[in-house]
């Protein structure tokens, strides 16, 4: 009876709970957790008008690599809606990119007004109907300098820019 006893004892001993040090490590794990939780949620969550601006800045770069592998001058033309790539046919005419889904006419998906400067000049932008290029890309990577500016409906802007090389500008590098 007594083994018993002592076997009952050193169960109900065995019984005592977590200690102080195991319980901080998983309210440290959970507040790990958590946090990295709450950045990637963060992350998903994106800001339509930098992702227009990224999209043109990208499809634009895109454009000027097409351009060097098919040896090929392509054009840009801006509308008050969106944006169209173009090439030249046989005839040497600019028609709009059609068969290429990532160089094909764009619209945005938003509200915006856009504004494009040609040679520090604002263009009036066409209705998409009667959209025609207006930044042309030439076969060596080069380009028609232009500044890009999309509005949203809360008066936030954002800026593209690109130079006579091709090369993005950093739009908040201009002061002074």
């Amino acid at each position: 009876m007594r083994k018993g006893s002592r076997l009952r004892r050193r169960c109900h001993s065995g019984w005592r709970g977590f200690s102080l040090l195991e319980m901080l490590i998983v309210i440290m794990v959970i507040g790990i957790l958590y946090s990295l939780a709450g950045s990637m949620l963060n992350l998903s969550v994106s800001d339509p008008l930098n992702e227009e601006v990224s999209r043109l800045q990208t499809r634009v770069l895109m454009a000027q690599d097409e351009s060097i592998v098919r040896s090929q001058a392509l054009a840009l033309g801006f509308s008050d809606t969106g944006y169209a790539f173009f090439a030249q046919d046989e005839h040497m005419q600019w028609q709009p990119v059609q068969q290429d889904a990532l160089l094909g006419n764009y619209v945005f998906r938003g509200e915006y007004e856009p504004t494009l400067y040609l040679q520090g000049q604002e263009v009036a932008l066409p209705a998409a109907s009667r959209i025609r290029p207006q930044v042309f890309i030439l076969p060596t990577g080069e380009m028609m300098p232009f500044e890009w500016r999309l509005r949203d409906t809360g008066k936030r802007e954002g800026i593209v820019r690109f130079d006579n090389v091709g090369r993005v500008l950093d739009a908040t590098a201009e002061t002074g």
